[in-house]
């Protein structure tokens, strides 16, 4: 028999344990060193440890939302759903970005829909009104039964729209579903100190394309850290590229940037001819002008952040074994401004649908593959090592760090 969950003891494929929290499913993952194993691949199918994962890592953890150039002025507002939850996106008289639930206090009706720009949301329902900043303005017959006002100013702050936290990096939006220990400054540590020349917040999204995935939130997210596929999922794409220098930057417990030199040209596109593109931004620090950062935050956010511009991944997990995976073209404002900028970009777009519709149907075609009732744990090797500490950062946060 095939080692199992701790060895031989016969655990295959989905089939969970009684306790899916009970922390010695987890010995292999926990045993750093030499030898260690990947999840137990029934974390990437079973609802109890999902439901785990969104209540003790994703909504409690920061999570990037959007670009904020979605609302740029004042009173400008977008409605999305983001991990199954109406929101809506809105930048308010004071030029704050803000991110309210898509719910009345009152009788539960969505405030807006759609974008555009307004002075304050008038829930369509029964007509309660709110400022830009979430705070009620009037709620028209709301009386008791002797006519007397139910809400006056002594308990108005009750009934403003629910605010999540959220909070804004390199034009990013991120955001927490509820109040928790930590500021996004701590939660990205060094990270924008060392992209800092890239000026990422001075670049607009050109491209959004999303995939509804048929796997879990983590399958894309491994895939990305997971170097030793390149060679075989993109070797005739990606593999391409040969770096001359692997540089791991200072990285902090959520963050990682990893710094690959190489010629000219950039990772955006692929070397082959026919792929011209942009030329590197002036104003990136000339030691970073050839090469190509590969950054994650954690949980579902990926960045591939060239001399040019960027590819951003973010993993919105939906259900146990579904997930939303949205893939941004990033690109500064002067370049998105060029008489060419059109013709050239669709060498970068014709890039993107070969190695990121590479990555999509290897992550599907391994979630397909863990159905088998012979699919087994897996024992990483020395290249997944990066594999091991998702893992690891997973279970610190859904089950508690060991002692």
């Amino acid at each position: 028999m095939p080692d199992g969950i701790n060895g031989a003891n016969g655990h295959y494929g989905v089939l969970e344990p009684e306790n899916v929290l009970d922390p010695k499913h987890f010995e292999g993952v926990r045993r750093r060193g030499a030898s260690h194993h990947g999840l137990p691949l029934w974390t990437y199918t079973s609802k109890r440890f999902f439901d785990a994962e969104m209540e003790n890592l994703i909504r409690p953890g920061w999570n990037l939302l959007e670009r904020e150039e979605l609302v740029p002025n004042p009173g400008d507002f977008h409605a999305l759903t983001f991990m199954n939850v109406p929101l809506i996106l809105a930048r308010g008289t004071d030029r704050k970005v803000r991110v309210f639930a898509n719910t009345c206090p009152h009788r539960g009706s969505l405030i807006a829909t759609g974008k555009g720009n307004c002075k304050s949301f008038r829930c369509p329902y029964h007509s309660w009104v709110f400022s830009l900043e979430g705070k009620l303005l009037g709620a028209p017959a709301f009386d008791d039964a002797n006519d007397k006002p139910l809400i006056d100013d002594s308990n108005r702050h009750e009934y403003s729209l629910f605010e999540l936290p959220a909070d804004v990096w390199g034009g990013f939006v991120f955001m927490k579903f509820r109040p928790s220990p930590g500021t996004l400054a701590e939660h990205l540590g060094a990270l924008p100190e060392r992209l800092g020349s890239h000026r990422i917040e001075d670049m607009v999204c050109a491209r959004r394309k999303v995939y509804d995935m048929k796997a879990n939130w983590k399958a894309f997210v491994e895939n990305y850290s997971d170097a030793l596929h390149i060679p075989n999922v993109h070797r005739d794409s990606l593999a391409r590229w040969h770096g001359t220098r692997v540089e791991e930057g200072p990285a902090g417990e959520d963050v990682t940037a990893t710094f690959i030199a190489h010629d000219e040209g950039s990772m955006l596109l692929l070397p082959f001819p026919g792929y011209d593109g942009f030329p590197a931004m002036d104003h990136v620090r000339d030691e970073r002008k050839r090469g190509t950062y590969f950054v994650t935050v954690r949980p579902g956010m990926m960045m591939t952040l060239g001399n040019d511009g960027a590819l951003v991944f973010n993993s919105e997990p939906v259900t146990p074994t579904t997930s939303r995976l949205t893939v941004s073209s990033l690109f500064p404002k002067a370049t998105v401004a060029r008489d060419d900028f059109r013709q050239v970009v669709e060498n970068y777009y014709r890039r993107n649908e070969i190695v990121v519709g590479e990555d999509v149907e290897i992550s599907q075609r391994q979630a397909a593959g863990l159905n088998s009732p012979y699919a087994r744990m897996p024992r990483l090797c020395k290249g997944e090592v990066r594999l091991n500490d998702i893992h690891n950062w997973i279970l610190d946060r859904v089950i508690g760090a060991p002692a």
